[in-house]
């Protein structure tokens, strides 16, 4: 672990001495912070863009990947591609972080994670927004972690295409493919890919096991494929110069195949003929919006609509409906007031095949105020509040907030604090699942604190999160449990530290480092979190035509069961490898290597990761 920390501090050292040549990243949009649209330097929370270019160039397939190697989050899986997916923010899991894809809810209700990560193709992406600690006076319930926000493309002024293939390993195979027309008054966009793999047994042998080390083929278990079909449309209307009538709809349908539990003793176990060995996903999601903007206003009316639906264990369904208003009022330089309500309706017709027919709604009142000022001759200083008040029919009422501070104190050099308040109901699925609901459980609470010092090229953030009765699940035998709260005061805190740049026009470099102390109200330290985390990567542009990457990340002292308990699930690292060769300005190829070095590891005791696999592929544009 020294030479991992001596390592990035020897990055950092070469970045102090070679300052002359950093340079100054382009003006990127972020949506999610504040719940409208402004630069990322231009607001104070700690955000991380991922955009559509770093997707490219760094050719990941999936949200998970782009996330952890591109977003230096880290992530538990129950084995490859499209299997369950946890992500954790600073610690807190998924269930804490709202997803949204472009500004819409796609958090499952009826799930055990939050978002189903592994579902979202990347191909109409133009950037995912990560905003850090408790959103919730913005966005409400299940932001208390923070937000992750997907935009996906919008249809460029005339007529456009673009295509993208690829093969690999476990025969994997990703098609897609994507068009749009735009005029002054009228655009559309349609869109869709295809991902297909033989995958790989998602359970191996646990670290117990005396066959611990053996991948799947090594012991003939088979395999579990996995199957994403993806489409997505947008349609626009510009009544007048101010006016936009726009409507959407994406689905998901997928196919997972997955490996099932030994009942006697609660461990994974291969199950070729197992009575619950495969999932049918179907994911819809429909918006429609009309949008007003003048000098001094931006109105939006919204409707969303969000269904769930998946065959596992006799089928889960449930869905969203989301009815907002909200108008961002423009006052002085540089300053708005964002105010609006929205009403939420939660239902779950099924779960684990059995009726469930319950509900919750919850009506809502926010408000946002932004001060772009120059206080100090020519620094900057940005102020945000925000104020957020829900009702629920089935809780008590909740009123959180968020205050912001970013102070520029020399060039670009800058100290920013943020301080918020989060809240999580518990879904229905917590409440009233016949396997491990309790109807019991209350809402959870959390107060967040985040201070940050640096620029655009290193920085160091401290962070505090108070979760207090926290929502877990509480195994009461070697396959039975429920969830409850845990009364008391949960804590995650810790540090981070970033580095990015580019040098002489040839080499960009960017590091993460986080170290993270996260505890229950017990005092025992919280499962499948890693105590320290390295993300680092590098670039050489050997042409304009031709680069060459690495990508890598060190997990740390990490266990599978809260308390330092269970098996030891960290301490390796993975390294990555992709080339990029642009052949004229409409075609590309690349090719890559993951798991380079053939590391055999597992996120999660007794679930298989994948070893060293190479792909290769094809993208054109028009």
């Amino acid at each position: 672990m020294n030479k991992n920390l001596l390592s990035f501090a020897a990055i950092l050292a070469f970045a102090s001495l070679a300052a002359e040549n950093s340079y100054t990243l382009e003006a990127i949009d972020v949506t999610a912070s504040q719940g409208a649209t402004l630069q990322k330097k231009d607001v104070p929370d700690s955000v991380t863009i991922i955009t559509k270019e770093a997707i490219k160039e760094a050719r990941v397939t999936t949200l998970q990947q782009a996330l952890t190697r591109l977003g230096a989050l880290s992530a538990t899986s129950n084995g490859g591609m499209g299997q369950p997916t946890s992500i954790y923010i600073r610690g807190m899991d998924s269930k804490r972080t709202l997803v949204l894809i472009d500004g819409q809810r796609y958090n499952d209700v009826t799930g055990l994670n939050g978002a189903q990560y592994p579902q979202i193709a990347l191909y109409n992406v133009e950037r995912i927004e990560i905003i850090k600690g408790a959103q919730s006076g913005v966005w409400g319930a299940d932001a208390s972690a923070g937000v992750i926000n997907i935009v996906t493309s919008a249809a460029q002024q005339g007529l456009h295409a673009s295509t993208h293939v690829e093969y690999g390993s476990y025969d994997t195979k990703i098609a897609s493919l994507q068009a749009s027309y735009a005029t002054e008054q009228f655009d559309v966009l349609m869109g869709g890919s295809l991902i297909y793999t033989d995958g790989f047994s998602a359970v191996e042998p646990a670290k117990a096991s005396p066959n611990y080390g053996q991948r799947y083929d090594d012991l003939g278990f088979e395999k579990d494929a996995y199957q994403n079909k993806t489409f997505n449309a947008k349609l626009g209307w510009n009544i007048t110069k101010e006016d936009r009538i726009e409507a959407s709809v994406q689905t998901i349908n997928s196919y997972i195949e997955y490996d099932s539990i030994n009942f006697g003793t609660g461990a994974p176990a291969d199950a070729p003929n197992g009575p619950y060995t495969l999932t049918y996903n179907k994911d819809r999601f429909y918006a429609l919006a009309y949008t007003h903007t003048d000098s001094l206003n931006a109105l939006a009316l919204r409707y969303n609509r969000s269904t769930f639906n998946r065959s596992q264990y006799g089928g889960y369904t449930g869905s969203v409906d989301e009815i907002k208003l909200d108008d961002k009022i423009s006052y002085m330089q540089d300053s708005f007031l964002r105010i609006g309500a929205s009403y939420q309706e939660f239902e779950q017709k099924k779960s684990g095949g059995a009726d469930l027919d319950k509900n919750y709604n919850a009506i809502s009142a926010f408000a946002t105020n932004y001060n772009k000022l120059n206080l100090f001759s020519d620094l900057t200083t940005i102020l945000t509040e925000s104020l957020r008040y829900d009702r629920y029919n089935e809780f008590d009422d909740k009123v959180t907030g968020k205050i912001g501070l970013k102070q520029f104190i020399y060039s670009d050099i800058y100290f920013s604090t943020n301080v918020g308040t989060g809240y999580n109901v518990p879904t229905l699925y917590q409440l009233y699942d016949g396997f491990a609901g309790n109807s019991a459980v209350n809402p959870e609470s959390t107060l967040s604190y985040e201070a940050t010092l640096g620029n655009d090229v290193v920085w160091v953030t401290g962070f505090y999160n108070k979760v207090t009765d926290l929502i877990d699940y509480v195994s009461t035998g070697s396959f039975t449990g429920e969830y409850r709260n845990i009364e008391g005061d949960s804590t995650l805190k810790g540090v981070e530290l970033g580095y990015k740049d580019f040098f002489f026009d040839l080499l960009g470099i960017s590091a993460n480092y986080t170290y993270l102390n996260a505890k229950d109200a017990n005092g025992k330290t919280l499962a499948r979190r890693p105590k320290e985390q390295i993300d680092a990567s590098i670039v050489y542009y050997a042409t304009e035509a031709f680069d060459l990457g690495l990508n890598g990340q060190y997990i740390g002292e990490r266990y599978d069961r809260a308390g330092d308990q269970g098996a030891q699930t960290g301490k390796y690292t993975v390294v990555n490898f992709v080339s990029n060769v642009q052949i004229n300005p409409y075609l590309s190829v690349y090719g890559k290597v993951d798991n380079i070095t053939d590391k055999y590891y597992q996120v999660v005791d007794g679930y298989a990761t994948a070893g060293r696999s190479l792909y290769i592929g094809l993208s054109a544009q028009y």
